[in-house]
């Protein structure tokens, strides 16, 4: 494979980091999502909710809800089964990490 990376001297490096070998090819390529989009979007493959991602990352929910928005018009997935899909295709997520465990205080209150 040619690793030759031609870019114009003021371009800046940034592009030289989503080529590198970190994931696969499309993802490294052209990633369309925010690193804070990318932890939403991790945590919603997971089976957390809107308020437990809220409480996780220190946000509230109404944020987490327009990252969710942002997620769905980015990629053209209206649906969280797509969002899980597209979390497993890119590597965010893998079927082998084990369930989801509840906080024991929202365990209580079931």
């Amino acid at each position: 494979m040619n690793r030759n990376i031609f870019r114009s001297p003021g371009a800046g490096r940034s592009f030289e980091r989503n080529v590198s070998d970190d994931g696969p090819a499309e993802h490294r390529l052209f990633d369309p999502l925010t690193p804070r989009q990318h932890e939403v979007l991790g945590l919603v493959a997971e089976g957390y909710s809107t308020k437990q991602i809220a409480f996780k990352l220190g946000i509230s929910a109404k944020t987490v809800e327009t990252h969710r928005a942002q997620l769905a018009e980015r990629l053209d997935i209206h649906d969280v089964a797509g969002l899980v899909r597209y979390a497993l295709k890119i590597g965010i997520v893998s079927i082998h990490q084990p369930p989801l465990r509840l906080n024991p205080l929202e365990e209580k209150s079931k």
